[in-house]
């Protein structure tokens, strides 16, 4: 009967979400929000370059074989990743482990830092400092966790700069400070492969090639 058929749309997202909590997935695609209004509070929107930057972004991944599109919930991020899912028609899911934060030597610590740094550190406003980087190294984890050496498909991160810098020393068992050294700019790729044999490399880093001008 006509009145028991699953919609259409409804019957896609279920298929979708099969495909994405199933799918086995050995490259890790960080992104770094678009560019954000700076005239709007703490928790701004893109601005219309920022848009323009997006769109680009989505255009670019819609040759990648991105499975699943994970978000900080921050609005900036939000609205890049929705760009970019809305184009690949995927749910985009937001996950709080992605959330903007900057790492902060605890007392005995400061050492592990370069003393030029230190000050600008302790500006670091205090919902995002992550003692140690204990936060970041836990999202790390659970991020590195959703990816299978079997596979073939990406699992796409938007996030923040000093959460791509910070996973991307952790992939690399670089030292404390190393995150302050990998600069990354709005919109840009950096992608990451796990190996068959568990290593993990990366293949790409700050890539903005698809901005042209808009970078």
């Amino acid at each position: 009967m006509h009145g028991t058929e699953e919609p259409e749309g409804e019957r896609r997202t279920k298929e979708l979400g099969t495909l994405w909590k199933t799918a086995r997935m050995d490259r890790l695609l960080l992104v770094r929000h678009a560019q954000a209004d700076g005239h709007d509070g703490a928790d701004p929107a893109l601005s219309t370059t920022g848009e323009h930057q997006a769109a680009l972004l989505a255009e670019r991944l819609s040759a990648e074989p991105v499975l699943r599109v994970l978000s900080s919930p921050r609005r900036r991020a939000r609205q890049t990743a929705s760009t970019v899912s809305e184009r690949l028609g995927l749910p985009l899911e937001v996950a709080p482990v992605l959330d903007d934060r900057t790492p902060m030597p605890s007392a005995e610590r400061w050492s592990d830092y370069p003393a030029h740094r230190w000050q600008w550190l302790q500006e670091t406003p205090v919902e995002e400092q992550d003692e140690d980087g204990r936060v970041l190294r836990d999202a790390w984890t659970r991020i590195a966790g959703m990816l299978d050496g079997r596979g073939e498909g990406a699992l796409m991160v938007v996030t923040h700069a000093f959460v791509v810098g910070s996973f991307v020393a952790a992939a690399l068992s670089a030292p404390p400070a190393a995150w302050m050294l990998l600069p990354v700019g709005n919109a840009a790729v950096t992608e990451l492969q796990l190996r068959s044999n568990g290593e993990i490399a990366v293949t790409r880093f700050n890539d903005a090639a698809h901005l042209g001008a808009a970078a």
